[in-house]
Parts: C-alpha cells; structure tokens; sequence
C-alpha cells in the first residue's frame, strides 16, 4: 500500500506533539531518581561547567540505597549522610525519605548549543558588541548528537536520534530592544520585558524523515530586533528526553487499531478543551481573590508596622529597668558590705563591754572588802598605835595607790565619754540607714508595678522589711547602751569623787600617824571620815558593775541587729543581683522581639509588594488562559479534528511510521540519566544551561542550582516555573 503524504504528515505532527504534551508519574513503592544537569556555557553556547544534582526519593524510608554514577566531588547538600564510594558505586544509608546530593562530570552532553550575534548583518564576537547600537540579529541552533542505527521490522536499519524536547527562554528589555521579530516560539511582553519562548526538537526531522514542506519545524531561533547600548541577560535553555508513552498508540499493530487512537485522542481533545474554558473561567475568580488578599496584605502591613513601634517602646522601657536595676544591685552590695563590717565593730564592742564588766566586778569586790576593813578601823586605832611605823609607810603606799585608782576612774569616765560620743554618730548612721530604706521601700514599689518582676519585688521588699527591723532594733539597743554608758559614767565620776576623798583622808591618816602624838582621838575622827568615804566609794562599784551589765546587754543587742541587718542587707544584694539578671534576660528579649517586629515588618511590606506583583500576574495569566482557551479549541478544530477526517479518509500503510515511533519512545526511555544509575531505580534527566550575560563590566553569571524540591507536577510544571524565574 502506498503511503498517502498528507497522512505521514498528520501522523508526524501527532507524533511531534505528544513529545511536547508529555505527563509522567512514577510507580508508587520504588526509589526514584531524578537528575538534573547545570551547565555554564559561554556567550557562543560552549559549555564550561556541568554540575549534576541528584534527588533520590521514595515514599518510606529509604534505608540502603546503592546507586551508580561517575560523577566527582560528590556532596551532599541537604544532610549529614555520607556515601561509600567504590568506583562508580555509590552506598547511601538513612532514615529519610529523600537524598539530594551533586558532583561535577566532563562528559560530553547529547546536544549541541551555537549562538551566534550579528550587527548591521555583520557577524560579529559578543564580547565586542556590549554597550553597542545598531541592527542586532541573534541565531540560536540546538544540535541531537545522540544518534543510534536501529534495525527496523522491515529488515532495514535507520538512524534515528534519541527525541529532545528543548525550550530556550530570552529576555529583552524594552528600554534597549525595539521593533522585536522571531522566524519561531512565542513573544510575550508585560511592559517592560519581552520574553521570548522557543522549543526546538533536535534530530526529530531527520529520525521521521520529514521534509521542510512536510512540518514546518525551524531548525534554529532567529531574532531581530533595533538595540541600544547592547548588553544580554543570560539565555537558559532546558532539555528533556522524557516523552509520554500513549497506550493506545504505542505497539499498535494494525490500521484499525490507529484509528481507534486517533479517535481517543479527539475526545481527550474535546475534553481538554472544554477543560481549558473552565479554567479560564476559574482564573477569573482566582484574579478576584486575589484582589481580597491584596487589600488583606494592606491592613497586615499596617499592623506590622504599629506592632514594631510598639515593640520599640517595650524595649527602651526595659532598657531603662535594666539600668536602674544594675544601680539597685551596686547599692545593694555597698549596704552589705557595710552591714558586715558594722557587725564586726558591733561584735568588739560587745568583747570589750564584757572585759569592762569582769573589771568592774573586781573593783566592786576591792571596795566591799575596802569598806569592811575601814568600819573596823575606830577599833583599831589602838592597836595602831603599836604599829604606827609600818603603818605610816603602808598608808603612804595606799594613799598613792588610792591616787593612781582616782586617775584610772577618771581615764575610765573619758574612755565610757568617748564610747558614749561612738554611739551617738552610730545611732546617726542608723537613721540615715532608716532614712534611705524609705527610698529603698518606693523604688520596690515602683518594681511591683513593672511587668513580670513583680515576685522578685515581693522577696526584696520583703528582705528590706527585716533590715528596716533590724535597724530598728539596733537603733533601740543604741539608746539603751547610751544610756547604760551615762549611768555608768555617773558611777564612775561619784567613784572618782570618792576616790578623791579617800586619798584626802589617807592623806590626813598619813598626818595624824605622823602626829600620833597629837592624839587618839583625831585618828578615829579620821576613821570615821574614811569609813563613810569608803561607803560611798562601795555604792559607786556598786552603781559602775550595774552600769557594766546593762552596757554588756546593750552591745550583745547591738551585735545581734547588726547580724540580721548583715543578713538582710545579703539578701537584699542577691535579690537585686536576681533581678539585675532577670531584667537583663527579659532587656535581651525584649531585643529579640523588636528585631522580629522589625522583621515581621519588613516582610509584611515585601508580602504588600508581592501581592500587586501577584495581582499583575494574575491579571496577565487571565489573559493566557483566555488566549490558551481560544487557542485550545483552533486546535480540537482545526488539528486533531482534521487529524480525525483525514485518518477516516485514508488508505495508508503506518507500519514504518509506527515502527519508528516506538523504536523513538524506547529510545526516549532509555535515555533516563546523564552520569549513571542503578538498574533498581525508575531515573529521569533533564538539563539546564545557561549562558554568560554580554556586559560592559564584565561579569560571570553562575547558574544557580537550586535544591529540588518533591514536584509531583512533571515536566509542564517545571516548566513553568522556569519561565517564571526568568524575568
């Protein structure tokens, strides 16, 4: 049967057009192992740099995995993992669902890029071009290098390439290309870019024998265009070898079982375009949503933007409490450390009222005996008469050591005047102390009314309610002490004054034992002068050990308010210290919260700016999807309808068309990875190239290569997504 030229033309172009409507999935349960390829290439399209990045993926863990690769340099980029590598072996073990790891390779790529520049119709090197004006013209041809000799059914063999869907993107701005035309792809403009797409199918005229009356196919991008002070982004151009397989055209064997095909894919056609009528009629309500969420963004921003001025407030507020607190906390420790040392002198004045006490008790004793001896002396005087020579010398010794007891009482009245005059200027510190806990009371109620300190107030106000106490008492033991010290001062100088008496009549009983032979009777007048002296001196110990006592209790009390005011002036210090670190703590979140504000801030007006980027994009893709709705239906009518009548009104024989088609689709599938993997996994490949951008200044474009994420949308998504990052 002859072949009908229009049919091998229509089967063609189906053929052709299933390559660029691919859809694939993975089975559920295996690993899968997806490969992308980042090639630099230079101006012209040669390539400087490939980096392969690898998504290992299954939908439980996946444990062990061994996969195959020549890669180098292998990295993992999104883990702690590390592989064990043997040649091209490669182990991976983890508990995860997913490994992305990258490696370079210098193995030569399937495809072939040449770019090449014209200006004024003359060919010319893009580094000598930037910054030029004139007529520019841009040739982009992509080359299959993939070639393989098939055996056909027919005994004969062919050379078929393996099919490459590839699209190259191109962005011109319109403030330096004008008056832009294309010889192929799509040229869209949003105002201030034109956005050129072009797919190309390297190798597929010469696997399908198709001449150029045939399917008009370009083998190359052809752009012209009027420039000023030329300069070029980076041109990126993505390939893929994946392919769909149609069920109901791939293996079909016989006329009618074409047919059939055919027929399903004019009702998929029907549907697909009543598909596309409905999304453009839910991009509509999408764009209206969209309008919401903008005006929504709005009020958030403004939000935003009240939430960081008042966040700003909280921390110069805790700012200020977390200064004032550290002032708190040095006073605190100052208070201490004089409480402490306070104690100490308290504690040797009390050593020493207890040394005072032990003296006066002994001279008490000296007195009482003094003043028994001294009653007796009227009876005495006879037997002195005897002895009144050694008694002269005696008395004179007595008379002298009466004199130095009146000098020691009168150094122990100074000694008790000065301790007095110490007590006082302590009572005066006491007060001050007194005076400045009342400032001390006010600023802890000023604590109490501060967010979140308001326990650590209640512990330090606390804590300064026993030093108040404590200073209390020990301002009331000072008194007491003071007045113990007068009485005992007024003991001492009637003592003295005794004391003085004494030695006045041991000064005449010294006369009157010199003049005993002036008579008895003046000696025991004498006597009985010095018996009451002697009296008087016995009720002023008497007085000076009672005084000794109660300056003994008052310094006991004294050095017991000192102890609890030492106590609490520590507590009051390691509360103050507590809250220095408190308010230090809540100053650095308060710190950390205004920082997030800000953030939140920032982000919430980048959020404003992106929902009207959002709401032109929306806008504009209403306007695709009517374009596509439109364009959708020409094709169900005018493509795969004429497909459907012409195929009814044929007489042909398919059988080398649809043995070239398979032997295409097993070649596409053979073709699921660049550097290598294992026979276990399902694999897929695609390529992304980029150029160098044409600048005055110099500067190196890397292609960013991204960490893949889990896209369940296939090639059409990814796609996209490539179209949109470009702008």
């Amino acid at each position: 049967m002859k072949t009908n030229n229009k049919i091998t033309k229509t089967l063609s172009l189906a053929i052709v057009l299933a390559m660029i409507i691919p859809s694939f999935s993975f089975a559920s349960g295996k690993v899968s192992k997806e490969e992308t390829v980042y090639v630099n290439l230079d101006e012209k399209g040669v390539p400087m740099e490939k980096t392969s990045s690898i998504w290992l993926h299954s939908d439980t863990s996946l444990g062990k995995v061994k996969d195959e690769s020549i890669l180098k340099e292998i990295k993992n980029v999104k883990g702690e993992e590390e592989p064990k590598i043997d040649g091209d072996k490669i182990i991976w073990e983890t508990d995860e669902k997913d490994i992305f790891y990258q490696g370079k390779s210098n193995k030569d790529l399937p495809i072939d890029v040449e770019v090449k520049y014209y200006l004024n119709d003359k060919e010319v090197d893009p580094k000598d071009i930037a910054g030029k004006s004139g007529r520019i013209k841009i040739n982009l041809e992509v080359k299959n290098k993939d070639s393989h000799v098939i055996s056909m059914k027919n005994g004969k063999q062919k050379t078929l390439y393996t099919p490459f869907v590839t699209v190259a993107v191109m962005n011109m701005p319109l403030d330096k290309f004008k008056n832009v035309n294309i010889n192929s792809g799509k040229l869209v403009s949003d105002g201030n870019n034109q956005v050129i797409t072009y797919v190309a199918l390297p190798g597929v005229k010469e696997s399908l024998n198709i001449n150029k009356g045939d399917i008009d196919i370009p083998d190359s991008l052809e752009v012209k265009a009027d420039v000023t002070d030329f300069e070029m982004s980076p041109i990126v151009i993505t390939t893929t070898s994946e392919i769909p397989e149609i069920d109901d055209i791939s293996g079909t064997e016989d006329l009618d079982e074409l047919i059939d095909g055919i027929e399903k894919i004019k009702e998929a056609s029907e549907k697909l375009s009543e598909a596309t009528g409905k999304l453009y009629e839910g991009q509509i309500s999408l764009s209206g949503g969209i309008d919401e969420f903008v005006n929504g963004v709005g009020k958030v921003n403004t939000g935003a933007s009240v939430l960081k001025d008042g966040t700003k407030q909280l921390k110069d507020g805790v700012d200020a409490s977390y200064k004032g607190s550290q002032e708190i906390n040095k006073g605190a420790g100052a208070l201490a450390q004089g409480a402490d040392k306070l104690g100490k002198g308290t504690q040797q004045l009390a050593d020493g009222t207890k040394k005072n006490r032990k003296g006066v008790n002994q001279l008490s004793n000296g007195l009482n005996q003094l003043d028994g001896k001294v009653k007796g002396m009227p009876e005495q005087t006879k037997k002195l008469d005897d002895g009144m020579k050694g008694v002269v010398d005696n008395t004179a010794k007595i008379q002298k050591g009466q004199e130095d007891l009146t000098n020691g009482l009168g150094n122990a009245a100074e000694g008790l005047e000065k301790i007095k005059a110490g007590k006082q200027k302590e009572l005066k510190v006491i007060e001050m102390l007194l005076e400045g806990m009342d400032g001390l009371d006010t600023a802890v109620e000023g604590l109490k009314k501060a967010p979140g300190v308001s326990g650590i107030a209640e512990k330090i106000g606390e804590g300064l309610q026993k030093q108040r106490m404590a200073l209390e008492g020990l301002k009331d033991s000072s008194n007491q002490l003071i007045v113990g010290v007068e009485e005992v001062e007024k003991g001492i100088k009637q003592a003295q004054a005794a004391s003085e008496q004494l030695s006045t009549g041991l000064g005449e009983v010294n006369k009157g034992q010199k003049q005993i032979s002036g008579g008895i009777s003046q000696l025991n007048t004498g006597s009985k002068e010095l018996s009451r002296a002697t009296s008087k001196l016995n009720e002023g110990g008497e007085q000076l050990a009672k005084g000794s006592i109660e300056l003994n209790e008052g310094a006991s009390q004294a050095n017991n308010g000192t102890k609890q005011l030492s106590n609490g002036s520590k507590e009051l210090s390691n509360g103050a210290g507590k809250l220095t670190n408190g308010l230090g703590q809540l100053d650095n979140g308060a710190g950390q919260l205004y920082t997030g504000a800000d953030a939140l801030s920032k982000g919430t007006d980048e959020l404003s700016n992106g929902g009207m980027k959002l709401k032109d994009g929306s806008n504009q893709l209403k306007d695709g999807t009517k374009e596509l709705d439109e364009g959708m239906k020409k094709f169900h009518k005018e493509g795969i309808s004429e497909i459907s009548k012409r195929i009814d009104e044929s007489d042909l024989d398919i059988d080398t068309i649809m043995d070239t088609k398979d032997k295409l689709i097993n070649l596409s599938k053979e073709y699921n990875s660049f550097t290598g993997t294992s026979e276990e996994m399902e694999s897929s490949v695609k390529f992304v190239m980029k150029t160098e951008q044409i600048k005055g200044e110099e500067k190196k474009e890397e292609l960013d290569i991204e960490d893949k994420k889990e896209e369940k949308g296939g090639f059409i998504n990814w796609l996209k997504n490539l179209f949109k990052k470009e702008k």
